[in-house]
């Protein structure tokens, strides 16, 4: 791996980082109905060229000029969005795109793939798309790039989608976090560890294997997620086996991503940067963004509202996108979310945990490969 000294801490940042070219997508129709509105294409953001996913009424044939701005998690890319786009295309552009280090978006350097260095590319990002605000939509890591935004340039965010968010939770409950995030993200707290454990599960592992660690630890039944959807996954996990700037942007991302939530206050300043007008979709079935972290979250903006998805994983709008359309319709335009009247199947967070054991989530199986996310 050229550009590598077995530590993403180390002196080489990957400059100068090469792969084969990535092409756009194509046709997204021919894979799916639902995605045929969506194009796929290459955007020039500060050098690098960015993977980017654009459909819905542009401002110039009479759409809003607020867009949905979707970004995606942990080892994923604009392709976790593909069942949702289209549907909330309507009256606005819709927009996600491939994070450098990830999806088909080469990064100038590893370290490009870190949370804070990806938070800074958003705004440049909807610079060169002549974006001034957006309704942003996170999930995960994409949560936690939001609340980074927020703290750095609160005015780029119109509203805001929490899609189970990668935020701290209280120090004292660190205990009750189920077992697969603490063995999946400890060693990573050691510069250099859990990166040289990362890499040696990626170089022993088949697609196939990849393709059942990412179901397992972001959806709670695999059997709901679409045939084009586990295709594009297994495609891009193809990809990222045959361009190893993937798995080194990767580790590089997930030792960043731990040092943020250790440090918490950095995250804890930019959710009260946040707008008040902000919805938390989470799926109780989560193995990786446990309860304690939505009832911390609450804690902190109770103004915010909020949608428990009943028995289902870490990434709604791919496993029940109906659901997460649903209570998103909703919230836009004042209608209930939960309740008399609200979305059907969704909770209220009091009604949720009221009826739910603590520990309800299911710890995932104890495999470092965090291949979507």
């Amino acid at each position: 791996m050229a550009g590598t000294n077995g530590s993403s801490n180390g002196s080489s940042d990957g400059r100068g980082v090469s792969g084969e070219r990535p092409e756009p997508l194509g046709d997204l129709g021919a894979r799916s109905a639902v995605w045929a509105p969506l194009r796929s294409g290459f955007v020039d953001v500060r050098g690098t060229p960015v993977h980017v996913i654009r459909g819905g009424r542009r401002v110039a044939d009479g759409g809003d000029p607020v867009p949905h701005l979707f970004v995606h998690g942990l080892g994923g890319g604009a392709s976790n969005w593909f069942e949702v786009m289209a549907a909330l295309g309507e009256d606005r552009e819709v927009i996600a795109m491939d994070l450098p280090g990830f999806g088909r978006t080469v990064p100038p350097r590893y370290s490009a793939a870190r949370v804070r260095a990806n938070a800074r590319f958003l705004p440049a990002f909807m610079d060169t798309l002549g974006i001034e605000r957006a309704i942003v939509h996170g999930n995960s890591m994409g949560g936690m790039l939001t609340a980074l935004l927020a703290g750095i340039a609160p005015e780029r965010i119109a509203r805001s989608v929490m899609c189970a968010p990668a935020l701290p939770t209280a120090k004292s409950d660190l205990t009750h976090l189920p077992g697969a995030v603490l063995r999946r993200f400890a060693p990573f707290v050691v510069p250099g560890v859990g990166s040289n454990v990362l890499r040696a599960f990626w170089s022993r592992a088949d697609v196939d294997t990849l393709i059942a660690d990412a179901l397992a630890i972001t959806v709670h039944e695999p059997d709901r997620l679409s045939p084009a959807m586990l295709a594009i996954m297994r495609e891009n996990l193809q990809y990222a086996k045959r361009n190893p700037w993937r798995i080194e942007s990767l580790a590089y991302a997930v030792e960043s991503l731990v040092a943020a939530l250790l440090g918490g206050r950095e995250l804890t300043q930019g959710v009260h940067a946040m707008p008040s007008d902000t919805l938390v979709v989470w799926g109780d079935r989560d193995a990786l963004v446990g309860r304690p972290v939505i009832e911390h979250l609450h804690g902190l903006r109770p103004d915010w509202d909020y949608a428990v998805l009943p028995d289902v994983g870490h990434t709604p709008m791919m496993e029940v996108p109906d659901r997460y359309l649903a209570a998103v319709h909703a919230w836009m335009t004042g209608a209930p979310i939960t309740g008399a009247g609200g979305v059907p199947g969704a909770s209220s967070i009091e009604e949720a945990f009221a009826s739910r054991d603590p520990l309800a989530s299911l710890a995932a199986p104890l495999t470092p490969g965090m291949s979507v996310g």
